[in-house]
Formats: C-alpha cells, sequence, structure tokens
C-alpha cells in the first residue's frame, strides 16, 4: 500500500464549492464571465451643406477622439475594478476570478496613466463622469484606502496618484492569490491519485510535446516566483482561515515537478535549485 503523502492535495473551494459557496454573500451576485468588449464609436452624423457658404469642415484626428475614447475605457473597466475589490472583500481567490482581476488591473492602470499624463484632463473627465456611480466609487475606495494609511485623504494630484497606486496593488494580490489557485488545480494532472509525481506521463510528454510542457514548466516556475513574493509580503493567504497553506503545498508540488522535468532535460544546476526548495518547504511547510 502506497505512503500516504503528507502534502496530497486537498479539495480547493475551486473543485467542491459551487456559485453560491461560503465565499459568496448574499447581497452580491456571482461573477459573470468575461469576455473581451469591442468599443466602437458612432460616426459623426453628416449635415447638408450651406448652399451659400462652401468651407471645409476639419477632420477630426486622434486628438479629438481620445478625450472621448478614454471616458468609453473607463467607464467599463471600472465595474470591472468594482467587481475585483468585491471579490478580494470576500476572500474570494478562485481560479475562474482571474480574468477579472486581471481587467481590474487594466483599468486602474488607465486612472494612473490619464492622472500621470495630463491632471487637467483627469479632473475634466472625471468631472463629466461625476453622474457615474462606478466610477466615483473607483476613487472613494482608492482616497480611503490612502487615508487609511496616510491619516488623510489625498489632496494633491501626487496623492491622488498615490492613492490609485494603493488600490493596483490591493487588486494586483488578488490577480496573483487566483492565479495560484488556478495552477494549484492544474498541476494535479501531473501526479497520481496517491500523491506520487506521474513520472511515466511527464517522461511521455518530453517525448511527445516537448514545446507544450517547456511552457507549462515555465508558468509555474514564475508562479513559484510569485507565490514567494507573496509568502514575503505577510499576504498569503488564499482560503480564509487555511493560513497560507495552499500556497506552501503549490510551491512544494511545482517544485517537486520542476526538480524533476531539469533533471531530465539535463539541466542539473537548476534542477539542485528547485530540489532544495522543495526539501525547505517540506521540512519547514513555512508559515509566518
Amino acid at each position: 500500500m502506497p505512503k500516504e503523502d503528507l502534502f496530497e492535495f486537498e479539495p480547493l473551494a475551486d473543485d467542491k464549492v459551487k456559485d453560491d459557496d461560503l465565499f459568496s454573500l448574499d447581497d452580491f451576485s456571482s461573477a459573470p464571465e468575461i469576455t473581451e468588449k469591442q468599443i466602437s464609436l458612432e460616426k459623426e452624423s453628416s449635415f447638408p451643406a450651406d448652399e451659400k457658404i462652401h468651407l471645409k469642415q476639419p477632420k477630426r484626428t486622434s486628438a479629438n477622439f481620445e478625450p472621448d475614447m478614454e471616458m468609453i475605457l473607463i467607464t467599463a473597466q471600472s465595474s470591472m475594478i468594482i467587481e475585483a475589490m468585491k471579490l478580494f472583500s470576500q476572500h474570494d481567490f478562485k481560479s475562474k476570478n482571474t480574468s477579472i482581476f486581471a481587467e481590474a488591473v487594466k483599468g486602474i492602470d488607465l486612472y494612473i496613466k490619464l492622472l500621470q499624463r495630463n491632471p487637467e484632463n483627469f479632473h475634466k473627465i472625471m468631472s463629466m463622469l461625476s453622474g457615474d456611480p462606478d466610477c466615483m466609487d473607483v476613487q472613494k475606495i482608492s482616497f480611503n484606502l490612502y487615508k487609511n494609511i496616510y491619516g488623510e485623504f489625498p489632496d494633491s494630484d501626487s496623492q491622488r496618484l498615490k492613492s490609485f497606486e494603493i488600490l493596483r496593488d490591493k487588486v494586483q494580490t488578488g490577480y496573483y492569490k487566483s492565479l495560484i489557485s488556478s495552477s494549484l488545480i492544474n498541476i494535479k494532472k501531473f501526479y497520481l491519485l496517491t500523491g506520487s509525481l506521474d513520472s511515466i506521463k511527464i517522461n511521455q510528454m518530453l517525448t511527445s510535446n516537448p514545446d507544450l510542457l517547456k511552457k507549462e514548466i515555465d508558468c509555474y516556475s514564475r508562479h513559484i516566483a510569485i507565490a514567494r513574493e507573496l509568502i514575503k509580503s505577510g499576504d498569503y493567504e488564499i482560503n480564509k482561515g487555511m493560513k497560507g497553506r495552499e500556497i506552501n503545498v503549490f510551491i512544494i508540488k511545482a517544485s517537486q515537478l520542476l526538480s524533476y522535468y531539469f533533471s531530465k532535460i539535463g539541466d542539473t544546476e537548476r534542477s539542485n535549485i528547485y530540489q532544495r526548495l522543495n526539501d525547505n518547504f517540506r521540512k519547514y511547510f513555512i508559515m509566518k
């Protein structure tokens, strides 16, 4: 009978809980699946030319379209930012929410770039969007986050910029946690039900589809780096109450896979690096 793996996979929230799981609150609906939005501007209506005046109307340039496009993009992305913050407050970092966090980060970047590039235009657009509740809520959330750290609301443009950067860091953390959740589910295909590495499957992939396997290995390598950064930051709990167990299990499983992979392709140095990482995390099962 195979020895029980101390680090065998336990069901994640993604595996065993439906949309109305313990992460969902009654006053929030489950996040919709995100599809890429295509945004277009309507063409200007053509007016009949005056019979006596034959002046040519100046063509609209990219400079004319830019403020309009920025308003459309900010309006569209603001709802994603609010949705991401709802998920963050619910401690909901399931893999299905990765795209929501990713779009939210892009949306906050729009606020940051606009304020950095043209503060006057930023204030003009925010004034025009004062009736949009999502846009106003994004500012309110970012300003409150700033106040929680510095004891006062941002007053200058540089302080407002800092408040959006604080918001971005928080949403980025949610995105990283969601990535780890996704990888922890995906990496199970390289393991047997006993918890042991499926070396036969890995060897077959090395022969039949080495490029695909390399892409997955590169992905796990990046996610290990992200997981270690989250541990250093002190904010690395994915499932509430688990005290970071998921991240530790992911690092153990991923480093074991990577050590085996690099040993098979003859990269002894990197194989040893990941083996040491695996040994350290297995020995101490790091919990801050």
